[in-house]
């Protein structure tokens, strides 16, 4: 993602990168204590500094791509809901939804931005759509995406739960389904609508993209909440600041970053988006436009903005397996072992205490087992 750019003109005199918005959103390795690395030319683009040790959701586009989409976690504990005199939209969840990655896309609609600069934001994040949907549609991933779009109010423009398609989402961009609606800056309140979605559906990672315009001003500190997100939810959160009046110190609080991702004014946009498709080798606009155009060319839905919420089917549960034999353990208690299975892997692991009946070790039970089969 492009942490600063300074330009006089068309000229673009410096550029500082970290790793581009679409690859974070995949693997998201410059957490906490993440360093920047200024690039001159966008030929010398490289991954700045070195990995940190992944968390239980840090998983990578390619360890994505060879998961079983059936096998997603599901939500541990409760889900968040928002308090009721705070007037923000709530989503019930949907844990039958089984994806990959799980995408909320937070964008500020607030008056200092304006209505042409909130369409250069529609128009960036459109582009980011198609190049993830083409890395998903060619890796075999699956992503439920949810957008949320806020001023003073906050309002669900795609909920995940309707499983719709990244063409279908894009079409709402292009027929300009998603209005301007100024007010003051609730980026807390925006963050709790995103956390529903994102515990939502059943995922292996979750991320929040959000795009601001400079200091939220209602609703609260964002900074507590967020930290929330990333530390109970594992949620990897993307703070992309637009004008030179960004809080820094609200972005890196957001994001937990040391460094604050920002372009300087909303016509950057347009560089930015060069760079993610270079940097993500899809090329240029035109092809970018073609292959998206392929993709979408075989499927037929339609957008749902509302959807039915169902439980989990007894199909999608895994299969618990026999309990294993008694063994004693080096500290003499005794125990044994099942496993529930799917998909031909296994999901859980239960133990329990159990008596061992004259076993006294592994090898003894094996035993027990052996003389068991033959008198059958």
């Amino acid at each position: 993602a492009v942490v600063s750019t300074q330009s006089t003109g068309s000229e673009v005199q410096a550029m500082q990168f970290e790793e581009p918005i679409a690859e974070m959103v995949y693997s998201h390795d410059h957490r906490d204590g993440a360093k920047r690395k200024s690039f001159k030319k966008m030929q010398d683009f490289q991954h700045a500094g070195e990995p940190q040790q992944l968390k239980k959701t840090d998983y990578s586009f390619e360890e994505l791509s060879g998961m079983s989409v059936k096998s997603a976690p599901k939500q541990h504990g409760g889900f968040y809901r928002p308090e009721r005199y705070e007037g923000l939209p709530v989503v019930d969840a949907c844990q039958a939804v089984q994806c990959h990655l799980n995408l909320a896309v937070i964008m500020d609609s607030s008056g200092s931005v304006g209505y042409q600069d909130y369409q250069l934001e529609l128009s960036f994040v459109k582009t980011l759509l198609e190049i993830l949907a083409i890395k998903a549609h060619d890796a075999g991933v699956t992503v439920c995406t949810g957008i949320v779009s806020y001023s003073t109010r906050v309002r669900v423009e795609v909920d995940p739960c309707c499983q719709n398609s990244f063409c279908s989402v894009v079409d709402r961009f292009r027929e300009r389904r998603l209005s301007y609606n100024p007010g003051s800056t609730n980026t807390n309140g925006a963050l709790k609508v995103a956390r529903q979605m994102l515990q939502a559906a059943a995922s292996y990672k979750k991320v929040a993209l959000l795009i601001t315009d400079g200091k939220s001003n209602t609703g609260g500190s964002p900074i507590s909440f967020a930290q929330r997100m990333r530390e109970e939810d594992g949620i990897d959160i993307v703070a992309l600041g637009v004008t030179r009046y960004v809080n820094e110190r609200e972005l890196k609080g957001i994001s937990g970053m040391e460094f604050v991702t920002r372009i300087d004014v909303f016509d950057e946009f347009h560089e930015l988006a060069t760079i993610l498709l270079e940097a993500n080798s899809v090329g240029s606009e035109y092809e970018l436009e073609t292959s998206f155009e392929e993709i979408c060319s075989e499927e037929d839905s339609t957008f749902q903005l509302e959807c039915e919420r169902k439980e989990p089917t007894d199909e999608e549960v895994c299969t618990w397996g026999a309990w294993s034999n008694c063994v004693r353990k080096k500290n003499k208690r005794c125990f044994q072992t099942r496993t529930c299975k799917l998909d031909g892997g296994v999901t859980e692991t239960e133990k329990r205490e159990c008596e061992c009946s004259g076993a006294s070790n592994f090898m003894s039970a094996l035993r027990v087992s052996s003389v068991r089969s033959r008198a059958r």
